[in-house]
Parts: C-alpha cells; structure tokens; sequence
C-alpha cells in the first residue's frame, strides 16, 4: 500500500480509538436484565428464522417457540466465534508488524470481550445455557505468515458482517422483548466500529502480502478458504438442537430441507452481499461467493 494510503488508516485507526474511548460503558451493569423473558414473544424477527420463505405450515406458538431456541442459537455462535478470535487477536498485539495497530486491538479485545460475557449472560438467565461449540474450519486456514493474517482477519470480518447485518435490524424489531432489543442494538453500536477497522485492516493486510504472490496462488486458496469458511458461517444458522428443543420433529430432515430451499439461498447472499462485494473489488476474490445479492446499508 502507498504511503498515503497507510496514513490514511492510521488515521482511521485514531479515529476509532478516540470513538472507543467516548462510546465506553460498563456492560455489568449497562443492562437492566428482567426476571423473566415472556416465551410467547418473538425473541428473533420471524424474517430470519432459519426456514423463513421455506413454505412451513407451522403455527404461531411453535415458530416463536423456534425464535427462542434460534436465538440461544445465535447468541452461542457469538460466543464461540468472539472467543476465537480474541485468541488470534491476542496471539498478535504487541508483536512485530502490529505494533501500531495494538491501541485499537485493546478497544477491540475489551468490546468483544464485554460482547461475549452479555450473550453468554442472556443464554444462561433465559435460555438453558450457551449451545455448544460446532466443529470448525482451522482460524488460520494453514496459510503462512502474513497470508495467515489475512485469513484471520478476513474471517473475522465475515463473522462480523453476519452478525451486524441480523443486530442492526433485530435491535430496531419492536416485536421483541426490550431486552433483546437492547442486547442487539447495543451490539450493532459497537460492531460498525469493528467493521469499519476490518475491512481497511485486511485491504492492508492482503496488499502486502500479495507482494510476494505474483503467479496469484496464495490468494486463489486464500479466495477459496474464505469462501468455504462464508459457507460454514450460514450453515451455522440451521442448528438440529434449535429444531429438537423447539419440539420440531425430525430436526436433520427440517436442517436438509430449509438448507436446500432456493429462498434461504437468495437470504444467504443478502446476508453476505456487502463482504462479497468487498472481497471482489479489492481483488481478493476473483469472482462472488454466492452472487451479487442486494448490499442493504440499513
């Protein structure tokens, strides 16, 4: 990267530190947690319930029944996937080549770190516990030395683009109950900070990586890793314990059968059309994981 496009980050980078320190708020007690979370409400926008389109004949109780479990679902990803990468993060701050990144990655580590305890917090009170850990793709994707940044980054700017996407919409969803408004607003407040870092984070990763790239073979397995790992990602939304412990039978069957519906496809792009747009015009992919999609700035 040119020297005034590294100027330019850094000054991002200050930006967002100053941003971090002003938005600061003790998470402990940030929240005003109920006795009680009525399940008779919708506790996730029926618009993204993991068979929404899918053409169900279920009635209203059993799909808010599935909202509930979809959502301990979906606050357990958060929790898996913050706690993996605050270990990569951490594995790198203070190090060389991140030395001048480490004032953010403190604000960053910090806010995931407060993210990962409130949904754990809201699965422990409300929900049974925190679901457990599904099998994953390697973090580093096996990629050497600066192309394994690349990877890291990359994935984290995947994970987190998925996530906003569902907290901006949801936190603003006055179906649900005020908590989880409250849960997924604050959320989204923090994460655009986070999104906003990572995609210029991982243009200037991958534009000095692929310095020493010249044949392109790096970034075509870097391109296919991440593709693998967006389709992971979606595939993590359709979860058979949700299904079983919402009284649903055949939890494999419903999984097979909503994955394989033309309308969840078109929502897969949606979901991801933004990093998917990001990754081909910075020449990180050569083509689009699963279509142009609609990129809603909402």
């Amino acid at each position: 990267m040119a020297g005034g496009g590294v100027s330019q980050f850094e000054e991002l980078l200050d930006r967002l530190s100053e941003k971090a320190r002003g938005d600061y708020y003790n998470p402990y007690t940030r929240f005003d947690w109920p006795a009680s979370v009525p399940e008779d409400e919708w506790w996730m926008s029926p618009e993204f319930l993991s068979v929404h389109g899918t053409g169900v004949e279920w009635d209203e109780a059993r799909l808010k029944r599935l909202a509930g479990r979809e959502t301990v679902n979906f606050f357990s990803l958060n929790v898996h996937g913050i706690r993996e990468l605050m270990i990569e993060v951490a594995r790198r701050i203070h190090t060389p080549g991140f030395a001048r990144y480490s004032d953010f990655l403190h604000h960053f580590l910090g806010e995931e770190n407060e993210h990962m305890w409130f949904f754990a917090e809201f699965c422990d009170r409300y929900g049974g516990g925190v679901y457990p850990e599904l099998p994953a793709l390697p973090m580093d994707g096996g990629f050497p030395g600066r192309w394994a940044d690349v990877a890291v980054f990359a994935r984290i700017v995947i994970f987190e683009e998925i996530v906003d996407y569902l907290n901006s919409r949801m936190g603003r969803d006055g179906r649900l109950p005020p908590i989880l408004r409250e849960l997924n607003a604050v959320h989204h407040h923090d994460e655009s900070r986070h999104v906003a870092f990572g995609k210029q984070f991982v243009k200037h990763l991958f534009d000095q990586a692929a310095e020493d790239d010249a044949d392109g073979t790096r970034r075509a397995g870097l391109e296919t890793y991440l593709k693998r790992y967006m389709t992971y990602s979606v595939n993590t939304l359709y979860n058979p314990r949700a299904y079983r412990d919402a009284g649903i039978p055949e939890p494999m069957a419903v999984r097979r059968a909503a994955m394989a519906h033309p309308a969840r496809a078109a929502f897969h792009s949606k979901l991801l059309a933004r990093v998917d747009k990001f990754f081909v015009a910075n020449q990180i992919f050569a083509s689009p994981w699963g279509g142009a999609g609609d990129a809603d700035d909402e």
